[in-house]
């Protein structure tokens, strides 16, 4: 026989019995995938409710452990060691699920493994009054991208305005209620602010367009605000500028902790602060934001508007 065919026959010889060593090493019971399933229970149009937790059901040979993994994206979120009963079945609880993503379970025993079928989160509609762990989970998604976002569990006018402002950035409806889809954005961390002036040191960057105003620090994005700059009439100018007088408390014209940048136009906090531009040059806060934002500023800072 030849060399090149004896060689060739050996290496089969030796697959085989690999493959059969493999094989009579894995239980009987085992063996067979079909006899391991999983699923989530009471999944509903593919969907379940964000922040709460996520029962997987399954079936197997009773007294053997099962692992269950909660997959999100590819990537195990969490994981639960179980015994199957001696009725066949196991179950495993999630913890609570917050992220945006395309979630599976995944059950492993031994060689065997089942997947259920995916699922997503269902995210609710938030807005003034609203409490609970979605606008926890809300506000810390807002702060990471920098929009001004109270603390804690209630969705305030504070709550409001951070996401009015997050909204203005993306080209979204100009109102302050946080749509299940805007807290699936905010919760993937997709919408921050971009400056336009990243060289700058630190300044401020005024957007007339989507009436928004972003306080920066070199190339670092620090806070954001909702304003409302000047109306049609009397528009506030485009350009560089640097502030070159503050004025603390109230005025006569009931401004607020006024940043004078430009022949009179400030940065000051005002009782009305529309959705649309409504002042008289001047970039309007809110009356609550207006003693940080005089704070940050400073004389000679950079001020683009445009």
């Amino acid at each position: 026989m030849p060399r090149r065919r004896a060689r060739a026959l050996l290496k089969v010889t030796l697959a085989a019995t690999a493959t059969a060593v493999a094989a009579s090493s894995v239980p009987a019971e085992l063996a067979g995938a079909q006899s391991l399933s999983v699923r989530v229970d009471g999944l509903d149009r593919g969907a379940r409710p964000a922040f709460r937790s996520t029962t997987a059901v399954g079936t197997f040979v009773p007294g053997q452990p099962v692992r269950v993994e909660f997959v999100r994206d590819g990537a195990v979120v969490a994981a639960r060691q179980v015994g199957v009963q001696a009725d066949g079945t196991f179950r495993a609880r999630s913890p609570r699920l917050t992220a945006p993503g395309r979630y599976r379970v995944r059950a492993i025993a031994g060689p065997v493994v089942a997947t259920s079928r995916p699922f997503r989160l269902r995210f609710p509609d938030l807005g003034r009054g609203d409490r609970g762990r979605a606008v926890e989970a809300l506000h810390r998604a807002l702060r990471r991208m920098h929009f001004r976002a109270p603390k804690g569990a209630r969705y305030t006018a504070a709550t409001a305005r951070a996401v009015l402002a997050y909204r203005k950035v993306n080209w979204m409806a100009w109102t302050g209620r946080a749509s299940s889809d805007v807290l699936s954005r905010v919760l993937r961390g997709r919408g921050a602010f971009k400056l336009r002036h990243p060289r700058a040191g630190r300044h401020v960057e005024v957007d007339l367009a989507r009436q928004v105003m972003a306080l920066a620090d070199g190339r670092e994005v620090r806070h954001v605000f909702h304003i409302s700059s000047g109306a049609p009439g009397t528009p506030s100018d485009r350009g560089h500028f640097r502030v070159y007088r503050r004025q603390p408390g109230y005025n006569r014209l009931g401004m607020l902790d006024s940043v004078y940048y430009n022949r009179g136009e400030a940065i000051h906090g005002y009782r009305s602060v529309p959705t649309y531009p409504a002042s008289h040059g001047c970039v309007r806060s809110a009356l609550a934001d207006a003693r940080f934002i005089y704070g940050w500023v400073r004389l000679g800072m950079s001020i683009h508007v445009y």
